[in-house]
């Protein structure tokens, strides 16, 4: 899961990017600079290292970085702040892992799901087949809905039935979640490399009946 939030110019050249993501089943705020040059055709070119903050500690480096610019502009090292600056970050309601966002569609549709064996081609039995439910998805990945827990990184042999079609591919687990409300464990599943078969039937179903 990725949203982009907003960006702070740093100078001419660079600006600072605000992405929420999440990372082993927990929402975080990632800062990486992006540095435009000639070399790279004017494209923003992003740092190999970043900042990255759980979102559940942002009050409270808020509450320090607020602190902090009062104590500079005491000290005559920052001046002081104008009209404040809008930054939308947008709904994190709507961002989190739960939600449906618009560019992954609504969908219900049943499920098997396997844990692949140690060899990334084979099918394991173990723990055999679990069933549930896909209920967003995109070309990039899905959200399923299942009965069970696997961990973060597990790979997972997905198989759906879209009409006449049927969707056979592979998926790593990038974020867990469980809702108590029906008891299932809700899974942020990234698509590992499909066959052209699968791709075909995974438009079908993000493109919904035409």
């Amino acid at each position: 899961m990725q949203k982009d939030l907003g960006r702070v110019s740093r100078n001419d050249s660079e600006e600072i990017r605000l992405t929420l993501r999440e990372i082993r089943g927990e929402l975080c705020l990632e800062l990486r600079v992006y540095t435009r040059s000639a070399r790279h055709g004017g494209t923003a070119v992003p740092d190999p290292e970043a900042i990255v903050v759980p979102v559940r500690v942002l009050p409270e480096l808020s509450r320090v970085l607020e602190q902090s610019h009062d104590r500079l502009v005491k000290e005559g090292l920052a001046e002081k702040a104008g009209e404040p600056a809008t930054l939308c970050l947008g709904d994190l309601q709507a961002a989190t892992p739960s939600a449906r966002p618009d560019s992954r569609p609504s969908v219900t549709v049943p499920v098997e799901c396997y844990l692949l064996g140690t060899s990334p081609d084979t099918w394991s039995s173990k723990p055999g087949r679990v069933v549930g439910e896909i209920r967003v998805v995109s070309s990039g990945g899905a959200q399923a809905w299942l009965p069970e827990q696997f961990p973060i990184s597990s790979r997972l042999a997905i198989l759906i039935r879209i009409g006449e079609q049927t969707f056979r591919g592979q998926a790593e687990v990038v974020g867990t979640a469980h809702h108590p409300d029906d008891g299932y464990y809700r899974h942020s599943l990234q698509w590992l490399s499909l066959s052209p078969q699968a791709e075909a039937a995974l438009s079908k179903l993000v493109d919904g009946p035409q």
